[in-house]
């Protein structure tokens, strides 16, 4: 034999070689059950990826009919001899579908059959080879079953051209569609007509290919004819190849949220015109206040310097009655005049530019402490000679005297007033002043509206004042976008403080 082999012509020994290499790559396969079937469909080879998933030896099948791996209704059906006369006449048939095992459970399986035709083109059998698919499909079933489960959001496939081709529950509910109706239309007929003659429904597909998803928001339409507010977004399908072959569309009726927000809008807006009328009203009163103000100051000086005048030309003829009313008018006099600096200040703090420069903070509580009334009164200071913070002086000085001035005013009787200044950092690189005194405290629920515009918390025969102090404070803080607070109870004193800008003194 090994002499008849010998003389074996080159090309018949490759070719003897060549088929055991291919029988040695076939049974060495696992993946894949690869098999024979004569002309007839009965199995004539069987490799171990075969046997591996389908469950036979060969012995056990080799001269079976392949229909073995079909279910009853598919035998009945005649869909094994259906698939080889297909494959016979086409050379090959390609399915997917369910296959039986040997212990009679079932497995998904990709299937392709080839016609085996000899050299003469006589058909000598048949090619075929099985995969098992049964772990995507049934990742496909509960991808499939996931989404058909969803009803908040309209999750549907798309083709090349934009024609339905799935359809879940959530798209029948927010659409009004059975999958029955819509299958195969179009999606632009969800467009209104305005946006379908723009040709947006073809802006979106170009736009998810060109960049692989596309997100947006506007009106759709349902089956009954309504529009609702959608948020869409459309993502463009590839296969392994990169190849696209469709796309997937998820919709959300959003129109709640939309008619939600167009209201907000609509109330910004109106909130917006009220505070400009309010700014243009407000302007309007500090003008008028102003004006006022300032006609005001030459009659009070009048009305202050007759006063003085009546005292000292005619004081020997007045009698006790007489001087009281003197002093009467006097007081208010000075109390009007009080008031009237103290508007013009306010109205100052509200117009024109207002540059701000580093200021040293124990300069102007120096400053501050020198248009005090009670000059010997009790305030330490606690401020080194370096502290700086950006600020407007005169401003700055303006508002550490009126935290000051009330510290030492609002005081329980018979017990010394005592007001400490003190700087430290604050927050983001802000410096905090602090101004605090020993006085009568103030409750919690007074500590805003104090800072309003003639809002006292008590009468002014018991502490006299214009009501305006602690506005100027507010209103010089915030025109050198700066910050301010307040700490305080009844009977504890208060905490009055304010942040600027640190600066270096340096500068």
């Amino acid at each position: 034999m090994n002499r008849a082999k010998s003389h074996l012509q080159p090309i018949e020994r490759l070719s003897i070689k060549s088929d055991q290499a291919y029988r040695l790559l076939v049974d060495s396969v696992r993946d894949y059950a690869i098999f024979l079937l004569d002309p007839n469909g009965r199995v004539a080879t069987w490799n171990p990826g075969a046997q591996h998933f389908k469950g036979y030896k060969p012995e056990e099948i080799i001269g079976q009919h392949f229909s073995v791996f079909y279910s009853e209704k598919e035998k009945k059906a005649g869909k094994p001899e259906y698939e080889l006369k297909v494959a016979a006449k086409e050379g090959r048939f390609e399915d997917e579908g369910w296959r039986i095992r040997k212990d009679g459970s079932r497995f998904w399986a990709n299937v392709v059959i080839t016609a085996l035709r000899d050299e003469a083109g006589e058909l000598i059998g048949f090619s075929k080879i099985t995969r098992d698919l049964s772990d995507r499909k049934r990742a496909e079933e509960r991808y499939r079953l996931l989404i058909e489960g969803v009803t908040d959001y309209a999750i549907y496939s798309l083709d090349l051209d934009g024609y339905i081709t799935t359809w879940n529950a959530g798209a029948e509910r927010i659409k009004g569609y059975t999958s029955d109706e819509i299958l195969g239309q179009h999606f632009s007929r969800f467009y209104t007509r305005e946006d379908s003659a723009a040709g947006v429904p073809q802006q979106v597909l170009q736009a998810a290919r060109e960049h692989g998803h596309f997100e947006g928001e506007g009106w759709r339409v349902k089956k009954d004819g309504s529009r609702f507010w959608s948020s869409v977004v459309v993502t463009a399908l590839k296969n392994e190849e990169g190849e696209l072959y469709g796309f997937s569309k998820i919709t959300r009726d959003t129109t709640d949220r939309k008619q939600l927000m167009d209201r907000i809008k609509e109330h910004a807006e109106d909130l917006e015109a009220e505070v400009r009328e309010r700014e243009r009203i407000n302007a309007d009163l500090e003008a008028f206040s102003y004006s006022v103000s300032h006609d005001l100051r030459a009659p009070l000086r009048t009305i202050e310097g007759f006063a003085v005048a009546l005292g000292e030309d005619y004081g020997e003829r007045l009698d006790a009655k007489g001087h009281e009313y003197l002093k009467e008018i006097t007081d208010a006099a000075v109390r009007m005049n009080r008031l009237v600096q103290d508007l013009l200040e306010y109205g100052r703090l509200s117009r024109g530019q207002m540059v701000l420069e580093p200021v040293p903070v124990a300069g102007a509580v120096a400053g501050a402490l020198k248009e005090l009334a009670e000059p010997a009164a009790d305030v330490q200071i606690r401020v080194p000679h370096e502290a700086a913070v950006r600020a407007h002086p005169n401003t700055l000085v303006h508002v550490l005297f009126n935290l000051i001035s009330n510290g030492l005013k609002f005081h329980a009787p018979g017990v010394p007033p005592r007001v400490e200044i003190q700087i430290g950092p604050g927050e983001n690189g802000f410096s905090r002043i602090s101004v605090t005194d020993n006085g009568i405290g103030i409750a919690p629920q007074h500590h805003a509206r104090i800072f309003q515009v003639f809002e006292r918390l008590h009468g002014p025969e018991t502490y006299p004042g214009t009501g305006i102090g602690l506005a100027i404070v507010k209103r010089g803080i915030e025109r050198m976008s700066g910050r301010y607070g307040l700490t305080s109870h009844l009977g504890k004193g208060s905490t009055f403080w304010i942040e600027l800008p640190a600066a270096n003194v340096k500068e």
